[in-house]
C-alpha cells in the first residue's frame, strides 16, 4: 500500500501507513514514506535524516526526486498553496550565480547536445526570429534514477545566465479542486514575467501519464491545463524553455510530445568516468579524506553507477573512518582502503532500470525517441 500511496503521491497520507513498517522487515520502505510525509508537511530536516537512513539500508529505494526537494538550490519553489518561496520575484532577477557546465565534470557528448538543442537557440535568438522561429518549447530529460537531471538543468539554466524556476509534482497538486491548476498557472506566468527563463517541472510521467492508466479526472483536468500553459493558448511562452524529467518516457502521453510541446527527448545515462571522479571529489570535500586517494583508479571500477549510488560509497567509507575514530581515539583520515571497501559492498542502483529500458528500445522505438538509449545500451553492453 505505501509504494501505491507514493507512486500516487499521496504524501501528506502516508504517515499512518509507514509508520507500522518500521518494526518489520521492509523498515527501509517505511522510512521513506516517513520522509515523504514529512516533506510534505515541511519538516525537511527530518525528512532528510529519514531518507538518509531509509536509502543506506535499501540503495534501490533512491529518489531523485525527493532529493532535489530537500537539497537547497537557488531556483524558485511553488508551495501547494500556490505561494513562491525561497527568492522574491525581485531578487531572481539578479541572482544569476548560479552552477554551469564547468561544474559538471565530463559528460561531454551530453553537454553538446545541451547545447545544440537548448543553448544556442536561446543565446541567438535573432537568428531564429529572421526565420520566424520562436526560440523556447519544452525539452523532456530521462534516464535512471540519481543520474542528475535537475542538476543539469540547473546548469543549463546557469549557462543561459536565465532564471531557474523549479517545481515537482508535490509542489504543484492540491486536494482542493481547482488549485492545483491555480499553482501551475501561478508558476507559468512567474516564469513567463522574468524571461528568459528555464522552467523544471519533475517527474512529468505523473502528470503526462497515458490516458486510460490514470483514472482520475481532476488529473485529466491538470494535464489538460498543463498542456493549455505549455501550448501558451491565453498568452506568449517566447523565451520560455519547459524542461521536464522524468524516469519514465514510455509512460508519458503522446499528446506530450506534439510540436511545441515536448517535441525533443534526451537520454541522461550515469556518469562516465571523468564524471565520476568529480562526484566523487565533490562529496569527499570537508571530510578529512587523504588527499592521495587515487579518484581516477576508484572512478574506473564504478561502471553505471550513478550519481547517487557514488554520494553513498563516499557516506560509507567516512563512516567506517568515523567507526575506527570511535574505537580508537585516533582521528585518521578516510584512506583509500576505506573507499576500496566501501564499492565492493554496493552495486550500481541503475541497471535494474537499464535492463528493463531494452525492452522499450526494443519494442517501442519504431519512432526512433530512444536512439540514444540504444547506443548507450549497445556500447555498454548491458544484458
Amino acid at each position: 500500500m505505501v509504494r501505491e500511496f507514493l507512486k500516487a503521491r499521496r504524501y501528506k497520507q502516508l504517515r499512518a501507513l509507514a509508520e507500522p513498517l518500521l518494526e518489520t522487515e521492509e523498515r527501509p520502505l517505511g522510512l521513506l514514506g516517513m520522509a515523504r510525509a514529512e516533506q510534505a508537511a515541511n519538516r525537511m530536516e527530518k525528512a532528510k535524516a529519514l531518507y538518509q537512513e531509509a536509502i543506506e539500508s535499501d540503495s534501490s529505494l533512491i529518489d531523485e526526486g525527493l532529493e532535489a526537494e530537500l537539497s537547497p538550490d537557488d531556483s524558485l519553489k511553488l508551495t501547494t498553496g500556490g505561494d513562491i518561496v525561497g527568492l522574491t520575484p525581485e531578487e531572481v532577477v539578479d541572482k544569476r550565480k548560479s552552477i554551469t557546465f564547468e561544474d559538471i565534470g565530463g559528460m561531454e557528448e551530453l553537454k553538446e547536445q545541451l547545447r545544440l538543442n537548448i543553448i544556442y537557440p536561446m543565446q541567438r535568438p535573432e537568428i531564429y526570429e529572421a526565420y520566424g522561429k520562436k526560440v523556447g518549447g519544452g525539452i523532456l530529460l530521462y534516464g535512471p534514477p540519481g543520474c542528475g537531471k535537475t542538476h543539469l538543468a540547473r546548469a543549463v539554466a546557469g549557462e543561459l545566465g536565465a532564471n531557474f524556476f523549479s517545481a515537482g509534482l508535490n509542489d504543484i497538486l492540491d486536494m482542493y479542486i481547482g488549485n492545483s491548476e491555480k499553482n501551475l498557472s501561478d508558476l507559468f506566468q512567474m516564469a513567463r514575467s522574468k524571461a528568459p527563463s528555464v522552467l523544471f517541472i519533475d517527474e512529468i510521467d505523473a502528470l503526462g501519464a497515458k490516458r486510460g492508466s490514470n483514472n482520475s479526472s481532476n488529473m485529466k483536468t491538470m494535464t489538460t491545463h498543463f498542456l493549455e500553459e505549455m501550448d501558451g493558448m491565453n498568452t506568449d511562452n517566447d523565451k520560455l524553455l519547459i524542461l521536464g524529467a522524468t524516469n519514465e518516457p514510455w509512460s508519458v502521453d503522446s499528446a506530450f510530445r506534439r510540436p511545441g510541446r515536448f517535441d525533443k527527448i534526451i537520454f541522461v545515462p550515469p556518469p562516465d568516468e571523468a564524471a565520476r571522479a568529480e562526484i566523487l571529489k565533490l562529496h569527499a570535500k570537508e571530510k578529512n579524506v587523504d588527499p592521495t586517494v587515487p579518484w581516477d583508479s576508484l572512478a574506473k571500477k564504478m561502471d553505471h553507477f550513478s550519481g547517487a549510488d557514488i554520494a553513498q560509497v563516499v557516506d560509507q567509507a567516512v563512516e567506517r573512518a568515523v567507526s575506527d575514530a570511535i574505537r580508537t581515539g585516533d582521528l585518521r583520515p578516510v584512506n583509500q582502503k576505506d573507499f576500496q571497501i566501501a564499492l565492493k559492498s554496493r552495486k550500481p542502483t541503475t541497471m535494474e532500470w537499464l535492463r528493463r529500458s531494452k525492452n522499450y528500445v526494443n519494442f517501442a522505438n519504431k519512432d526512433g525517441y530512444y536512439d540514444d538509449l540504444a547506443d548507450f545500451l549497445k556500447k555498454a553492453k548491458i544484458r
